[in-house]
């Protein structure tokens, strides 16, 4: 049996200390890096770690390298630059409830929620200012999708296609106009 290409090998990436990390960080995706390394540990080949735990070899190649270079703390993830978002939990789960009705039923003079609408919506019972093209990112984030509606033409009548055409007014002609000036 041949060595695995890729290994372990700082001395702070011990079982115990993977499994006790693992106990200490909530959240499924570290759970899932430390039970990777765990396999690569106990001897099992990258290529069939990542096919079990449907990853892809390049993760596992930067979760083996970053613990090799700074140890346990580089499985932790790390917090985000920017801006934090305006939809926080608490308005995220209120404003799932509010979407689930019509804009009518909060005094907005429409039958469907677009991104002008939630935009309004946003400003009156949230306090939140947003533009229309941010408030329909946050739709699609809440599962929302914007169907476009269907037109329907009906076909008129010949009868009142003609009535139509006689109660129309004829205006003079651009040429007509001309005509009636007074030569000079």
């Amino acid at each position: 049996m041949r060595p695995p290409s890729l290994q372990l090998t700082h001395p702070e990436a011990t079982r115990a200390r993977l499994v006790a990390l693992a106990k200490e960080t909530p959240g499924a995706w570290v759970g899932m890096k430390i039970a990777a390394l765990l396999l690569i540990l106990e001897g099992q080949r990258p290529g069939w770690t990542t096919e079990v735990l449907g990853l892809t070899r390049m993760s596992l190649t930067r979760w083996i390298h970053g613990v090799n270079a700074d140890g346990l703390p580089a499985l932790v993830p790390k917090r985000r630059p920017g801006r934090p978002s305006r939809l926080t939990p608490a308005v995220r789960q209120a404003l799932t409830a509010q979407l689930d009705e019509r804009p009518e039923a909060f005094g907005l003079p429409r039958a469907q929620w677009d991104g002008p609408t939630l935009v309004g919506h946003l400003r009156r019972r949230f306090g939140i200012h947003r533009q229309v093209r941010q408030a329909q990112g946050w739709l699609h984030q809440l599962g929302y999708r914007l169907k476009r509606a269907s037109h329907t033409y009906l076909q008129a009548r010949a009868r009142d296609a003609e009535r139509f055409q006689r109660a129309l007014k004829k205006t003079p002609a651009a040429g007509a106009r001309r005509d009636r000036r007074v030569p000079r």
